[in-house]
């Protein structure tokens, strides 16, 4: 049972040049998106940081790379296809969950974000993918919704689906990190981005834990956690892979995780890497997680980089 090292990416948005979107395709949601990009997006999420974020995942060499949604602006087609190519060039196996910007409205599945299904495990969501002793669990919080709002939501039918995937790969004695779209910890995102049943996903990792939370969708890099079972568990999120900035929180970076099992459950550590506009590049100090045993104590520390 070696070490397991994932790299956690999210909202790469990715740039491009897009052709502007037929008149049927932007009379709806996808419009202000459209012009969010042209006005100001398009200067924020830079095609030459996010290939500096991916040469050092390249160079990192790990096991696993987890994406935790919003691969396009608009969720349409020729994004998708383009998010599609991005997926085909990574240099590690990748798994991929949408983002509320890959479902800005109701549109066809095998030619949006279906075509992303080989970085997917079988669906329905949540679903399971397997890297060594760690279960990948994705779960979609990536609605459409109305104008002007950017929430999330789980449902009953995917919660009642967790639980059981949670319980079950507990029963194995697998890692279980969750990977979900909009932060499910209250007060990260303001209320027309947040997850709109964000008690309810709480409950289910209180009731049958987690060893890890991944997510995205604020931009910003943080780390928080969730009731469990028997102790707190870890939730991280990462800023946007392609993000200008010269706040290290926004900088543009990744997470790079480590799984290692002990004696008595699993040693997690998370250590961010980040690219700021003014060319500094830097990595944070390394999060400890000592994960508990059922009789055992939860614990996170830091250690230098």
């Amino acid at each position: 049972m070696n070490t397991i090292t994932i790299a956690h990416l999210s909202d790469p948005h990715l740039p491009t040049e897009m052709v502007p979107p037929r008149l049927g395709e932007r009379l709806n949601k996808r419009m202000f998106s459209y012009f969010s990009w042209k006005g100001r997006r398009r200067f924020l999420h830079r095609p030459e940081i996010l290939a500096h974020v991916m040469t050092d995942v390249a160079a990192s060499g790990v096991d696993m790379i987890a994406v935790t949604g919003d691969l396009t602006n608009m969720g349409l087609p020729g994004e998708c296809r383009q998010a599609l190519r991005w997926l085909e060039q990574m240099p590690a196996p990748c798994t991929v969950i949408p983002g509320n910007h890959d479902t800005l409205v109701h549109d066809r599945w095998h030619q949006t974000v279906g075509l992303w299904q080989p970085w997917m495990g079988a669906l329905p969501f949540p679903f399971v993918r397997r890297v060594g002793n760690v279960a990948l669990i994705g779960v979609s919080s990536a609605v459409p919704t109305p104008w002007f709002l950017a929430t999330g939501t789980v449902g009953a039918r995917q919660a009642a689906r967790l639980r059981d995937i949670l319980r079950e790969t507990a029963r194995q004695g697998l890692c279980r990190i969750v990977m979900i779209h909009h932060p499910p910890v209250t007060g990260l995102a303001i209320r027309r981005k947040a997850l709109t049943d964000i008690q309810d996903f709480a409950t289910c990792i209180a009731q049958e834990g987690a060893e890890m939370v991944l997510h995205g969708h604020i931009h910003t890099s943080t780390l928080s956690s969730l009731p469990g079972p028997l102790a707190p568990v870890p939730v991280v999120g990462i800023a946007s892979a392609s993000a200008r900035s010269c706040d290290p929180l926004r900088a543009a970076g990744w997470n790079h995780i480590t799984v290692t099992p002990h004696a008595t459950g699993y040693r997690l550590g998370v250590m961010r890497h980040f690219f700021m506009t003014d060319a500094t590049t830097g990595a944070s100090q390394e999060t400890i997680f000592e994960l508990p045993s059922p009789s055992g104590c939860f614990s996170g520390v830091s250690t230098p980089a």
